[in-house]
């Protein structure tokens, strides 16, 4: 990368002091994780995301500046369970340990492979969803859901829980799943490759 595309990425003229490159570097780094630490996984925007820390770091690389934080380990990642509440909480807790791990650090790299991890559970996590909720399938929920309006952890699986544990929580239960679906129906489409 040229010198001065590297300053132009940071909106910097060419002669930036060495503490207005840095402060400028992690203010980048700040604003992309801070969006994965905050917003719903959404596998298209979190792709983004990821090339702009890539750019960032490649920004680094041209200017001189070590990384902003020390690199972080990658977690453990859990296997998705079998049952609808074991994908969901399997999901929510490695969503969790990414973003512990991502909070520990402002290093683009590490920002950039943890968002990927993070996009990528997201897409299995949609995919296990979408077939473990094939029952609760709905042609009258047409209404488009927009995909940061992600449904609320605690909300689901205590409606999951209820649904099994019994008659007449099942209700609330398919209101959620429906409006998921829906929200994970519209953000598989548009991931998927065009076809010709």
């Amino acid at each position: 990368m040229e010198r001065s595309k590297a300053f132009t990425l940071l909106g910097l003229s060419e002669n930036a002091t060495f503490d207005d490159i840095m402060d400028a570097l992690d203010q980048a780094v700040f604003k992309v994780r801070d969006q994965f630490l905050r917003g719903a996984v959404i596998p298209k925007l979190a792709a983004s995301r990821v090339e702009r820390c890539v750019l960032l770091s490649d920004v680094a690389r041209t200017l001189g500046v070590s990384a902003l934080g020390a690199p972080v380990t990658v977690p453990q990642m859990l296997p998705l369970s079998e049952t609808l509440e074991g994908v969901v909480r399997g999901h929510v807790e490695n969503v969790r340990r990414c973003r512990t791990a991502m909070a520990a650090t402002l290093d683009s790299d590490s920002v950039a492979q943890l968002g990927n991890m993070m996009a990528n559970l997201q897409s299995e996590y949609m995919k296990a969803f979408l077939e473990h909720t094939e029952s609760f399938e709905n042609d009258d929920h047409q209404v488009a859901v927009p995909a940061r309006e992600e449904a609320d952890w605690m909300a689901l699986l205590s409606a999951i829980r209820a649904h099994e544990e019994g008659p007449g929580g099942g209700a609330l239960l398919q209101e959620l799943v429906q409006k998921e679906r829906a929200r994970m129906r519209a953000m598989v489409r548009s991931t998927a490759p065009a076809q010709h």
